[in-house]
């Protein structure tokens, strides 16, 4: 084991002990003193998700209602078809499904990569030309065909005048070709998009040029689609995607209602390097409130997961990201190995009653 790993696990237990310590109020908290080491041996969770998910402000007996990501998605796997995550996990394929099963979702408008077509209706490219010709002037969104958690994602901007990217990059179209093909290393495909735009009820929150989804979770029980939990990512700043990372983008997760799409919570960190929750009921950039707002299309956003999830007869539960545009829901990207982590969090719970029950039937 490297030295350098031995150091940032010390690091990591040495914070969440400063946290539990700080969190002692009476003497029936000095539990808490050696709550890390508790929740690392007896359920599996290590320093850091000690203090994701406050356990120090919340019943010891309910620590053991939250769980850990990883064994979690073997659980996933074991009751997923091959066909069904390899259908989910190629961004690809999926538009495709969605397409023909008459399924909201965002719109590809080319691949640039440098595989053929292979009998695909979307515009395979490369060649600055061919780049010039299709990406008329607008607002477009990149990312790689196997990517996960906003990695390898850009902004696109095109004008009459030429083009520009995240990261300063501007330039010809020629110059966006040679920075694509570098990104060809890396994956197969670069799926361009045009800009999504959220509804003016969750821009008017966020006033920010990135996307805000929400994590819709779906379980099949007894041959019925049931919605179990709902997300929403708030983006903070300037950042092009709206990943909460445990706090460490900046940006904000709230828990919804799923009845009646109401956000009941909002949730970020106090530092980027360490998870440090606290409730944020109103934006810090716009100020507008976010607790209580409804969400606009929600019964359209659960038909929406529903009818997607009912199209994939392998697939026994989903964490689907949607986003709300103006005009109504789209489904963004199906995952079936989801994180529970930012469910637990937005939700100030643990979700292990709720999976072993669902995914038991």
């Amino acid at each position: 084991m490297k030295l350098s790993h031995v150091l940032n696990v010390a690091s990591q237990y040495m914070r969440a002990e400063l946290y539990a310590i700080s969190s002692i109020k009476r003497l029936s908290d000095v539990h808490l003193l050696w709550g890390p080491i508790h929740a690392r041996r007896n359920l599996g969770l290590g320093a850091k998700f000690f203090s994701l998910y406050s356990l120090a402000e919340v019943p010891k007996r309910t620590w053991s209602d939250y769980l850990d990501n990883e064994p979690l998605k073997k659980r996933y796997a074991a009751i997923t078809s091959k066909e069904a995550r390899l259908l989910a996990d190629d961004k690809i394929k999926f538009f495709e499904h969605c397409s023909a099963h008459g399924i909201a979702t965002a719109n590809i408008v080319a691949l640039v990569t440098k595989s053929e077509p292979n009998g695909s209706s979307i515009p395979h490219v490369l060649a600055a030309s061919d780049l010039e010709k299709l990406l008329v002037p607008g607002e477009y969104f990149v990312k790689p065909s196997n990517g996960s958690h906003g990695k390898g994602t850009f902004s696109l901007t095109v004008t009459a005048s030429g083009v520009r990217w995240s990261g300063g990059n501007s330039g010809s179209f020629p110059d966006l070709a040679r920075y694509c093909e570098a990104a060809l290393a890396f994956t197969r495909a670069l799926i361009v998009q045009p800009k999504l735009v959220n509804h003016h009820v969750i821009k008017n929150i966020t006033q920010s040029k990135g996307l805000s989804t929400i994590r819709v979770v779906t379980i099949r029980n007894a041959r019925q689609i049931e919605v179990i939990a709902g997300a929403v990512r708030i983006v903070v700043g300037e950042s092009d995607v709206d990943n909460f990372s445990h706090g460490a983008s900046g940006n904000l997760v709230a828990g919804v209602d799923v009845d009646t799409g109401e956000m009941i919570t909002s949730i970020g960190s106090k530092s980027k390097t360490w998870p440090a929750m606290k409730d944020v009921p109103v934006h810090p950039q716009s100020g507008a409130s976010i607790m209580g707002v409804q969400l606009p299309y929600w019964p359209e956003v659960l038909a929406l997961v529903k009818a997607a999830h009912t199209s994939i007869a392998g697939l026994h539960t989903v964490g689907w990201d949607v986003a709300i545009l103006e005009n109504g829901p789209v489904i963004v990207e199906a995952n079936w190995r989801y994180d529970i982590d930012i469910l637990q969090v937005a939700y100030k719970k643990g979700f292990r009653k709720v999976i072993d029950e669902k995914l038991a039937c």
